[in-house]
């Protein structure tokens, strides 16, 4: 494992005061389980990666703030119970160092940092929200998760559980849009310090649509079935969207920070000055193209500097653990 090795020397050795370490969705096997199992699972990942629970550890004892964002793998995170044992595990004596984000970070004109699958219609989850506040209510499997989940099945059945799935997430999208769930995002903007209909108008931008998603979803099988996956070397346009809404509301931020392609890429975000950053993924055998394809020692991340007068620099970095 090279994320303790990387925690150790990149942010433990820094001589910097004041640190923060996010981990962009994705980082915990943890969707389709139930509470109970979703805790029980969480600490046997831990148990079963010792140092680099310890490298979290000592981060957060030596003050690094700790920011985990919901993916489309590790949702159940978005549990109040699952976060808070997180937080425990991880700091027994100021929990507060560890802090869950079911659906995205806000640094006021710093960034935004949020998974990504929310915009993609296969992985959204439009009711996230909900689980953050009613931790017994058990969350609606997307539908390529729900086509994933029982992999033994036969395709018919499989086949009905992503109807099943499709269904549920438009009726959701429906809820998003009623009073009971406004009232949730009205509470997420004030723990993200971002105005109200700002955060209403973030929550519309993408939407489910079984006439849509089902073209992609056999369109992905069928690449997948030849070998073959889809890439760009352009942001997707959701992330614009995101950003220009920020900037339409007054809340423009420098950086727009993701994850869910496995793409790691830097670029320019059309009609707005934010600048977007994927930081790809570290697991081998699920990476997109780029430099970190062809170099399996490269491991992509993003760093970004806050000066003192507010402002930013950064970008995407690659860390090799023999040259850093």
């Amino acid at each position: 494992m090279v994320l303790p090795e990387f925690l150790r020397r990149e942010v433990l050795a820094a001589p910097c005061p004041q640190q923060h370490v996010v981990f962009v969705g994705d980082t915990f096997e943890l969707v389709g389980f139930t509470e109970d199992e979703s805790l029980a699972r969480l600490e046997s990942i831990l148990a079963r990666h010792p140092d680099t629970f310890r490298a979290l550890e000592e981060c957060a004892a030596r003050g690094v703030q700790l920011h985990f964002v919901c993916g489309n793998h590790d949702v159940e995170l978005a549990r109040p119970s699952v976060a808070a044992r997180l937080s425990a595990l991880l700091s027994p004596v100021e929990p507060a160092r560890v802090q869950v984000y079911p659906w995205f970070l806000h640094v006021p004109r710093v960034l935004v940092a949020e998974h990504g699958h929310q915009h993609h219609a296969l992985h959204r989850v439009p009711e996230v929200l909900r689980a953050a506040v009613n931790g017994t209510d058990e969350l609606d499997l997307p539908p390529l998760a729900a086509w994933n989940a029982h992999p033994w099945r036969s395709r018919l059945s499989r086949a009905r559980a992503v109807a099943r799935a499709c269904l549920a997430s438009e009726r959701a999208e429906r809820r998003v849009r009623e009073l009971a769930y406004e009232e949730l995002l009205l509470a997420e903007s004030l723990r993200l310090a971002l105005d109200g209909v700002a955060v209403r108008d973030l929550a519309r931008l993408s939407r489910f649509r079984t006439v849509s998603a089902l073209p992609v979803a056999a369109t992905r099988m069928v690449l997948a079935a030849a070998g073959r996956t889809v890439a760009g070397n352009q942001a997707p346009a959701a992330a614009g969207r995101f950003a220009r809404t920020l900037q339409a509301h007054g809340s423009a931020v420098a950086w727009y920070v993701s994850a869910h392609t496995h793409r790691a890429l830097e670029s320019a975000l059309e009609a707005c000055p934010t600048r977007y950053v994927n930081t790809g993924t570290w697991s081998s055998d699920v990476r997109g193209h780029g430099p970190d394809q062809s170099d399996r020692r490269a491991f992509p991340y993003a760093m970004i500097d806050l000066a003192a007068d507010g402002a930013t620099s950064g970008g995407l970095r690659y860390w090799h653990p023999e040259g850093g």
